[in-house]
């Protein structure tokens, strides 16, 4: 299951963000990221365990912008999606 986070700027200030995204599932961390050229970045999990996940990212923030977090996303995984990623490995 792969995560993208966006980081955009509300401003009119030149340039793109840099630095990383932490993605966690409520307070667990699952991974990072480092920002790609577009403000992108992607976390693939490949150990959520069945059922509810809640999860979060966090932009770290760099010399221009703030860190700044995303709000919830609900994911309910289930066992076919597990199968799916083990399949894909």
């Amino acid at each position: 299951m792969t995560f993208t986070a966006t980081v955009a700027t509300l401003s009119l200030s030149p340039g793109t963000p840099t630095g990383s995204v932490t993605f966690y599932d409520e307070a667990m961390v699952l991974g990072s990221s480092i920002l790609d050229d577009d403000g992108r970045a992607a976390f693939t999990s490949h150990g959520l365990a069945v059922g509810s996940h809640l999860i979060t990212a966090v932009y770290s923030g760099d010399a221009t912008y703030t860190p700044s977090s995303s709000t919830g996303l609900a994911q309910l995984t289930t066992l076919r999606q597990l199968f799916v990623s083990l399949l894909q490995r």
